[in-house]
């Protein structure tokens, strides 16, 4: 099969193109002008193509392909506008799905979030309502909508995965954390009960390859998370054991967290011109519920995450230690 992959040079995208250079699978990743690619994998199954994006370039480039798996899109950072959320997030998607269309693709593999249904909720399954709570949350919940929207009158059939906060190699996004956890810098201010679903990159990777082309993914949303749950003192533990240190756990309860946490991020974000520290969106990723199930994903697809998070965690520490990053 022809397969074609937006957003490769992601943290994702990596380790996807590390997971299938031994698979039968021709895989055309379409990368920007100004992407870094020389530091990609090198295989005969892969092959990199600049592209701009367009509707017209994406119809070319998909012309005689079976799927597109695409991952592209823009992320949570200080100073995104709220446009480049859109045209990163929305007006990508719904001009790939323009060009599935245009170019008889058979499916659709689009790359979302689980944010999408807000946090508040344990083990959710997909069935929960739409309940995004940022920008960015809310521009993937849109692109979900305008895919299911446009499959109903189209030969195109869809799948949505929703990784759950995925970790691992590659991922250099919370390497700060670690580090402050390793110098006891870090301090837990809540209660550490709530529940969360750290996922391997390498389980997301294999839910993503059970998904290509297989009738049963067609025009379904996934959960790719973890087999099971865990609390956030229990994921913050494993972490802290890791380094030979205890986690700075300082109960001051939810609100005051949130009052802290609210005026360093205004401070920060005003005075310093940068991102703070410490955050209203931390504090809640840590102090609400946001698991998700994987149930449906093992059912229909034969998803199976296979790293709980200690063993990931060690794979991914090893992972640093080859590249000096802690």
């Amino acid at each position: 099969m022809k397969i074609i992959v937006t957003g490769i040079t992601g943290f994702i995208g990596k380790n996807f193109s590390k997971a299938v250079t031994d698979n039968e699978n021709q895989y055309v990743c379409l990368v920007r002008r100004t992407s870094r690619t020389e530091n990609l994998v090198k295989a005969e199954n892969i092959k990199y193509s600049i592209s701009d994006f367009s509707v017209e370039n994406l119809t070319e480039s998909f012309i005689g392909a079976d799927a597109v798996i695409h991952m592209a899109g823009q992320i949570g950072a200080y100073e995104i506008t709220e446009e480049r959320f859109r045209e990163g997030n929305y007006n990508l998607t719904r001009d790939v799905m323009q060009a599935c269309k245009a170019a008889n693709i058979k499916q659709l593999i689009y790359v979302s979030t689980p944010g999408v249904i807000g946090f508040g909720k344990r083990l959710s399954t997909e069935e929960a309502p739409y309940a995004p709570r940022n920008l960015y949350e809310q521009t993937k919940a849109q692109a979900e909508q305008f895919i299911i929207q446009e499959a109903r009158n189209a030969s195109v059939k869809y799948t949505i995965l929703r990784p759950d906060f995925v970790y691992g190699p590659e991922d250099i996004r919370r390497i700060k954390m670690y580090k402050n956890i390793r110098d006891r810098k870090f301090v837990l201010t809540t209660s550490g009960k709530s529940y969360l679903s750290p996922t391997y990159v390498a389980d997301v990777v294999q839910g993503i390859n059970k998904s290509v082309c297989n009738p049963n993914a067609y025009n379904q949303i996934f959960n790719l998370s973890s087999e099971t749950d865990m609390t956030v003192k229990e994921y913050l533990d494993i972490i802290a054991n890791y380094f030979g240190t205890k986690i700075v756990h300082i109960n001051i309860g939810y609100r005051l967290s949130i009052l802290l946490a609210g005026l360093i991020e205004k401070f920060c974000n005003s005075v310093l011109k940068k991102d703070g520290f410490v955050s209203k969106s931390k504090i809640d990723f840590l102090a609400i519920d946001h698991s998700t199930s994987c149930r449906k994903a093992r059912k229909l697809i034969g998803y199976k995450a296979e790293y709980p998070f200690s063993r990931g965690f060690d794979e991914t520490m090893k992972c640093y230690a080859k590249k000096q990053l802690l």
